[in-house]
């Protein structure tokens, strides 16, 4: 730069490149604020490893200059009168970030790929202020294609938001193919969409249901595979006029149990298996009429988060007392498991469910007893 001769020195643009270095990682990395860098021997190896005193001298003259021009400013902490600067674990602050890329030819610094996907949804993204800060908060990262490539094909979803699709046949239509891109991104879809849930369902959850054969006036929800095997075979009076219900892994929790494309049902081969009981069931399962239903799983705080949440799907759910009653009997006699012994210490105790049964009753004996019961017990 004109004037400023000392710029090609090397060690103070080693100094300088340094400073760009320190600060494009941080702006890279989602830094908010920019931490002031701490010279040394590492950092600027051209003062701290100079042979003689007067070249380290020469040099942090040098860098004070800088400073008096307002391109950095300096912190020192104290020291003993006449000491030198440099001896003071200076610290550098960019102060005129402009001024020292032109000095360094590093005229624009590589953007954070946060940066650059949120630059891509305001700009690109039509949608309100808020939904574009949620957008924003949630980059998508595809090899190959730019933020803004990406953010644009978000403009097509509303053209398959009525079509019956599911969320990764959407993900290939918008994504060049790729059809996880959206897993577990639907609050997403739904918020640009403006709707209250996201129209794709996911991969639909897999129902297995026994019918049995004398009919079923009544719906179970079972919460283990082995007891939900059992109830099938059992003969007694128990189960005797239901339907029972697993889903593997239990999302049947999920609000989209209920919608046609949101559930695949398959019915067992030892139940009934003509067209007019798997019509009832089906009918019942879409709220097209209504049935009794219960749950029965482990009593412990996830079974009961599980009562908790088909709640929301089945308003009239509740705890079922002849699986409970026997286990709650095992709990109270002292029998059952610490949650530590089951691998079950980080469940989080709920306070309610809205069933009156397990409210007033089940909830409490858990929260006395500090105990769980798996349901395979009885």
């Amino acid at each position: 730069m004109t004037g400023l001769p000392y710029l090609g020195h090397p060690g103070v643009q080693q100094l300088l490149h340094k400073l760009m270095d320190h600060l494009d990682r941080a702006v890279k990395n989602g830094c908010k604020s920019i931490r002031a860098l701490k010279l040394d021997e590492k950092t600027f190896p051209s003062l701290y490893r100079a042979p003689f005193e007067s070249d380290k001298e020469e040099l942090w003259g040098y860098v004070e200059q800088l400073a008096k021009l307002g391109w950095i400013q300096l912190k020192l902490e104290r020291g003993l009168f006449g000491q030198a600067g440099y001896a003071l674990e200076p610290r550098v602050v960019v102060m005129d970030e402009p001024s020292i890329r032109q000095a360094t030819g590093r005229l624009s610094r590589i953007k954070a790929s946060l940066e650059l996907w949120q630059e891509a949804v305001y700009a690109g993204l039509q949608a309100p202020k808020e939904t574009q800060d949620l957008v924003a908060r949630c980059p998508i990262d595809i090899p190959g294609r730019t933020s803004v490539e990406i953010v644009n094909q978000f403009g097509l979803l509303p053209e398959l938001a009525n079509r019956p699709l599911l969320l990764r046949e959407v993900s290939c239509r918008l994504f060049w193919g790729g059809s996880k891109i959206l897993d577990g991104k639907g609050a997403l879809i739904a918020a640009i969409l403006n709707t209250e849930e996201c129209p794709f369902a996911e991969m639909p959850i897999h129902l297995q249901v026994h019918l049995p054969k004398q009919g079923f006036d009544g719906v179970l929800f079972i919460e283990n595979q082995t007891t939900f095997e059992q109830a099938m075979r059992d003969i007694g009076p128990r189960f005797k006029n239901l339907a029972l219900i697993f889903a593997s892994g239990f999302k049947s929790s999920a609000r989209r149990l209920r919608q046609p494309i949101g559930a695949s049902v398959f019915f067992s081969e030892h139940g009934a298996t003509e067209v007019e009981p798997k019509s009832h069931f089906l009918t019942w399962l879409r709220a097209d009429s209504e049935l009794p239903c219960w749950f029965w799983g482990d009593l412990d705080y996830s079974g009961m988060g599980i009562l908790s949440t088909l709640r929301n799907s089945f308003g009239t759910i509740q705890a079922w007392q002849p699986g409970y009653g026997p286990m709650l009997d095992i709990l109270q006699q002292g029998g059952g498991h610490a949650p530590v012994e089951a691998g079950k210490s980080a469940q989080r105790a709920i306070n309610a469910t809205e069933c009156p049964y397990a409210d007033a009753v089940l909830l409490p004996a858990l929260r006395l007893e500090g105990r769980f019961v798996d349901q395979e017990m009885v």
